[in-house]
């Protein structure tokens, strides 16, 4: 008993002490935990308040309205930063290096993000926010550090924000509609720009003249050297491609001819009337030809009147395109009729025509080439002058058996369309084709001044859909090679959205694509879907459009979509933007207004984007 008694005061007192520095630890954990957790708060709110002034001011320097959009960037980003409090207290930034406005720019090698100063084109902003004794903030103030004598911290937070990236595929219809409007058959909808197709083919190979191009002299082009009588050709007249596109369509040649169409005629306007049209000469087969300007037409060339009573006659049916090609001096006629004009052309340059009524084809010399790669003059008058279903009676029933300039050049952009048959065509600014070519150039021109980071692709599509370009940041490389497409480039005329779609779609996601970009498709068309997955028709595209919709925004791929005119499906176009997370835009109205309606679609496209955080 004594010992146990003797004992106890001593563990009392070891006791004591233990607990006196487990008291003294746990209050140092606990000063420590509680400063520790206000500087990890104190941190957070100070990347809040820095994100929140990064993200605001790269917003308002992206921002095209009235102001110098560094200083309002820079006055925004100081509010942004007030208006998030630091552990309870308002902050501001540091004066000079607290905003830093440049250029952010993705190393493909090492994959990350390297920031230039520069006021110039800025596409970023780096904000820092301090605490610190140098800064307008202060100090953040400890607790119970301060019994190890820590009275303050100093911490800073640094956010850098700008332009998210946009990976962005520009998929354009190229089908037969897509030069509709530059087409007779839509003269009663709307302005048709034909002229300016005309004025525009780049070929060196329009012949002026009249008969035989020589005798008489070429109209518009009085002082052509004279030949001997119905020799051949003579010198190529109006090259095309007039570089004035305000010319007027009257008063001489601005584009290129050939034979006797040398005269474009009347204006394409809402009065036209291809009856009283000086430009287009009205052959009607099974009738007679008594049209005195057919008649003087004839005479001037050298024809005697049994020669020119037997081309106006309608009892020769069975030939009419040649003696149409003749009455347009495609073509001369040696008739072998006795003391006819074949007798004045020197030996070896005629025919032996049989002296009959008929005009046949081996008495026929051809004085016009055809101009174009593909396509014929017989073409041209069987089956489409003549023709009782050519697209352009839809606009007139009156262009039927109607020679010249205006039913001439529709029959290229409707028979012979195709880059491969007339590759001229390209050049030309067929419409609403052209209006896009030119809304899209104007978005690759603001998206490189908007130093933004974007790559651009190109895919086409009509009947099928083909991959024209890699996503590039080359965007004027996207321009050349849209400005080369044309309606029924490949030779097809369906619309198949669908398959236009899901090319696009795959060059968002494959090897070219940037895993940080956002990946949008601009989808354009001017009709309606008639080409599905396993069949055609209207049913069958809407249904195949729809689906590739789906299987794109499942790869988080938005869809913008943009309509041109009356015959656009906009239901369908809208419900695919909305499937794709995206807008529809419509354009629509005569060429002039859908053309600025299109460029300030695509001006909002542009600027339709979002900012993000870079570091």
């Amino acid at each position: 008993m004594k010992m146990i008694r003797s004992r106890n005061p001593r563990r009392r007192a070891v006791a004591a002490v233990f607990t006196l520095v487990t008291l003294f630890v746990l209050i140092g954990f606990a000063a420590l935990t509680i400063d520790v957790g206000v500087m990890y708060n104190a941190r957070a709110d100070l990347q809040d308040a820095a994100d929140a002034a990064a993200l605001s001011a790269a917003a308002a320097i992206m921002d095209n309205g009235e102001g110098n959009p560094i200083e309002i960037a820079r006055e925004i980003a100081e509010k942004f930063t007030g208006d998030n409090r630091v552990f309870g207290k308002n902050v501001e930034l540091s004066a000079g290096d607290g905003i830093v406005f440049g250029t952010a720019e993705l190393d493909r090698d090492t994959n990350q993000i390297t920031f230039t100063p520069g006021d110039v084109r800025p596409n970023a902003v780096q904000v820092e926010v301090t605490l610190a004794g140098n800064s307008p903030n202060g100090t953040l103030p400890l607790y119970f550090a301060r019994i190890f004598g820590k009275n303050n911290a100093e911490m800073s937070a640094r956010a850098l924000a700008g332009l998210a990236a946009r990976d962005i595929n520009i998929v354009v219809d190229i089908s037969g509609s897509i030069s509709y409007d530059s087409q007779l058959r839509n003269i009663r909808e709307t302005y048709v720009n034909l002229f300016d197709v005309w004025t525009a083919i780049p070929i060196p190979r329009g012949n002026n003249g009249v008969g035989n191009g020589i005798d008489p002299p070429p109209p518009g082009n009085p002082n052509s050297p004279n030949d001997d009588p119905g020799t051949g050709p003579g010198r190529p007249g109006n090259q095309g491609g007039n570089t004035d596109p305000g010319a007027s369509p009257t008063g001489g040649q601005r584009g290129p001819t050939w034979g006797w169409m040398y005269d474009w005629g009347t204006e394409l306007d809402e009065d036209y009337d291809p009856e009283t049209d000086p430009g287009l000469i009205y052959l009607p087969q099974n009738s007679d030809w008594y049209d005195d300007s057919i008649v003087t037409w004839f005479e001037q060339v050298g024809y005697t009147d049994d020669e020119i009573d037997r081309l106006l006659s309608s009892d020769d049916r069975n030939t009419w395109a040649n003696r149409a090609a003749v009455a347009v001096g495609l073509a001369r006629w040696d008739s072998g009729i006795d003391d006819g004009l074949w007798e004045d052309l020197p030996r070896g340059r005629r025919r032996n025509g049989d002296g009959d009524n008929r005009v046949e084809n081996n008495e026929l010399t051809w004085l016009v080439d055809y101009p174009f790669e593909s396509g014929s003059w017989y073409d041209y008058l069987n089956n489409y002058v003549a023709h009782r279903n050519a697209s352009m009676l839809r606009g007139d029933n009156d262009f039927r058996y109607r020679v010249g300039l205006k039913t001439f050049i529709d029959y290229v952009l409707v028979k012979q369309a195709s880059n491969e048959r007339t590759p001229e065509l390209a050049d030309t600014p067929m419409q609403p084709l052209e209006a896009i070519k030119q809304a899209a150039e104007y978005l690759n021109e603001f998206l490189i001044d908007l130093n933004g980071n974007d790559h651009v692709a190109l895919t086409s599509y009509s009947t099928d859909a083909r991959h024209e370009l890699d996503l590039t940041s080359d965007l004027e490389q996207v321009s050349a090679r849209l400005n080369e497409l044309q309606a029924q480039y490949y030779g097809e005329s369906r619309t198949n959205i669908g398959d236009g779609i899901s090319v696009a779609a795959t060059e968002l996601v494959g090897e070219n694509a940037r895993n940080f970009a956002q990946k949008v498709i601009i989808l354009l068309t001017d009709g309606v879907a008639n080409v599905g997955e396993n069949s055609n028709g209207t049913q069958a595209g809407e249904s195949h459009a729809i689906a590739m919709a789906r299987a794109a925004a499942s790869r988080n791929i938005r869809i913008i979509t943009v309509s041109v005119g009356s015959g656009a499906d906009q239901d369908l176009m809208q419900e695919i933007a909305e499937i794709g997370n995206g807008v529809h835009f419509h354009a629509e109205g005569d060429i002039a207004t859908y053309s600025a309606e299109l460029a300030d679609i695509f001006q909002q496209i542009g600027e339709m984007r979002f900012v993000q955080l870079l570091q």
